[in-house]
């Protein structure tokens, strides 16, 4: 049956570049995979160019990618290497030159695995990223598990954790050979990237050869777990070779039992530590409660001995205090008859004493009348006052022509010195 393709193709003449538009048309859709030695590599800035040479005719293909692409594939490659690589064939517009273009690698055989391995551990190792150990956080309730949804260690991890309400946010994603790369890629960013980020980020799967953990020994997903914002825990099998993940995670361990067990020493403090601390605190309390209520025995002793010498002493000092009230009541008896003996004796004297000073009172009285002034001078008689108003009581105290005052019983006059006469 003939094909109009080829019909049109034979019956068509083209220019150089339409036929090599037209090849590199027909041989893009075409991705084959294609084994061989790698020789003649050079890494560029921005390219990546090998050879693959044929081990029986030694036949060349030229083949190439990206740099940027090189890194993502995770697989370190060196001359010598027996590799698969995928891609398609293309011809360079400008010289004619049939290359192939490369979008995977994967070293075959275990000598190449080896050395692949190797090569990223030798790398890995000298950049640090195998000495940072991040600390699981204490009472882990949130955990994100990457693993095979067809394999049994995810039922394992599930049944070996404490029932302590643990959430576990599950991503499929192949866990065989290079292929599985990619997706173990994709499912580390998702839990990176997820608005509630788990605690911790739990990697999983069950033994293996070094051909079937070549997704664990990828450099993109080595870094890309470096990278997270959560401790790792990856909990790998292996019989030799220790994976290149299980280098880069904070914790590791050989089975999915070890990794609950892990998880579940985060809750040690409330789980084993918190029972015991619960016994230390009742031994303790009981302890304390021993010794207050000996204490509190002691105390309730000393007070009723105390409280005993008190009501002895208040016993004593009540007998005192009737002792004195009874001689404080005869001392009063004895001063209230002193007192009325004295008083008395004192109305007594008072009342002798009040009548000897009416007699002597009565006696000057009458001296007083006797001898009062006013009454000598009734009888006639006059006081003479010199001019200084001084008594005269001898002649020289009167003095020529100076005027005296005379006071008589009934009033006063004043007159003039003429004559002394003695």
């Amino acid at each position: 049956m003939p094909n109009p393709l080829t019909n049109y193709i034979a019956e068509k003449i083209f220019s150089v570049a339409e036929y090599l538009d037209l090849v590199n048309e027909l041989l893009g859709p075409l991705k084959v995979s294609v084994e061989g030695e790698i020789t003649d590599l050079k890494i560029l800035s921005q390219w990546v160019f090998f050879s693959l040479k044929d081990a029986e005719s030694g036949s060349l293909l030229r083949c190439g990618l990206h740099t940027g692409v090189y890194r993502k594939l995770g697989v370190n490659i060196e001359e010598g290497m027996q590799v698969r690589v995928n891609g398609y064939g293309k011809l360079a517009p400008k010289t004619g030159n049939f290359g192939f273009w490369v979008s995977s690698i994967e070293p075959i055989g275990e000598g190449a695995l080896k050395r692949a391995y190797e090569l990223l551990l030798k790398k890995l190792e000298k950049e640090g990223l195998f000495a940072r150990k991040r600390s699981l956080p204490e009472f882990i309730t949130h955990v994100g598990v990457i693993s095979s949804r067809n394999g049994v260690v995810t039922q394992d991890l599930m049944q070996n954790l404490l029932p302590l309400g643990i959430r576990v946010d599950f991503i499929h994603s192949g866990v065989e050979g290079v292929a599985s790369a990619h997706e173990l890629l994709s499912a580390i960013k998702h839990f990176s990237n997820a608005k509630e980020k788990p605690q911790v980020l739990v990697v999983i799967r069950g033994g293996g050869s070094l051909e079937s953990l070549q997704g664990f020994n990828n450099e993109a997903v080595a870094r890309a777990l470096f990278a997270t914002p959560m401790p790792v825990l990856v909990g790998i099998g292996h019989d030799v070779d220790t994976p290149i993940a299980t280098l880069v995670a904070d914790y590791s361990a050989s089975t999915p039992t070890a990794v609950a067990h892990c998880i579940n020493e985060s809750w040690m403090p409330l789980t084993v530590r918190m029972p015991l601390l619960v016994r230390t605190i009742h031994a303790k309390f009981q302890q304390r409660i021993h010794t207050v209520t000996h204490r509190a025995e002691l105390a309730v002793h000393n007070m009723r001995l105390a409280m005993s010498r008190l009501l002895l002493r208040f016993t004593t000092y009540e007998e005192l205090l009737s002792q004195g009230r009874r001689q404080m009541t005869a001392t009063i008896k004895k001063l209230q008859l002193q007192t009325d003996t004295l008083y008395k004796h004192a109305c007594s004297s008072f009342s002798l004493k009040l009548r000897t000073l009416t007699r002597s009172i009565s006696d000057y009285e009458r001296l007083l009348a006797v001898s009062d002034p006013h009454r000598v001078l009734s009888r006639g008689y006059g006081l003479v006052y010199g001019s200084k108003g001084k008594l005269v009581r001898h002649m020289d105290d009167v003095i020529l022509h100076n005027t005296v005052t005379v006071r008589l019983h009934d009033g006063l006059f004043i007159s003039r010195v003429e004559k002394k006469e003695y």
